[in-house]
């Protein structure tokens, strides 16, 4: 038991001398520089607003050139930044439809029905479904068996 106590308070020094010697230079544990600073609370609020505005502004420039068919490239690529920045939130499903049709106009028909899969299996009765469904004759069977 000595000897684990012992390797344990070696392992708690270390890791706070590392901590403050990485602090001090700046630099993470892999030499980059390090992360900034925990904002405080409120700040949290105010950039979701932010990136809440950002993603509407987003949506609304993806729903215009979405009118062009020959905007599907810009389309495509637009939506596939506004998922990475994004990620999964309300105006994912419309995003995810829109990235669907431009593949549809690009030719892509084969990326498109596999995306299709996965969109109607995530939003089977959502708004943009049918849509999907119709554009890359794709269509989710419901489960087999006794219901749970």
């Amino acid at each position: 038991m000595p000897l684990l106590r012992s390797s344990l308070l070696s392992s708690a020094f270390l890791t706070r001398v590392a901590g403050i010697g990485l602090a001090i230079a700046g630099q993470g544990a892999w030499g980059c520089a390090s992360s900034p600073k925990p904002a405080p609370a409120t700040a949290g609020k105010v950039s979701s607003d932010v990136n809440a505005r950002d993603e509407v502004a987003v949506m609304e420039t993806l729903r215009r050139e979405a009118k062009d068919k020959a905007s599907a490239a810009v389309v495509l690529s637009q939506a596939q930044e506004a998922e990475q920045r994004f990620g999964d939130t309300p105006a994912a499903e419309e995003r995810r439809a829109l990235a669907i049709d431009a593949l549809i106009d690009l030719g892509k028909v084969g990326e498109a029905r596999s995306r299709a899969y996965d969109f109607l299996n995530r939003y089977p009765n959502g708004p943009h479904s049918a849509r999907v469904a119709g554009r890359t004759g794709v269509h989710v069977t419901p489960p087999m068996g006794p219901s749970k």
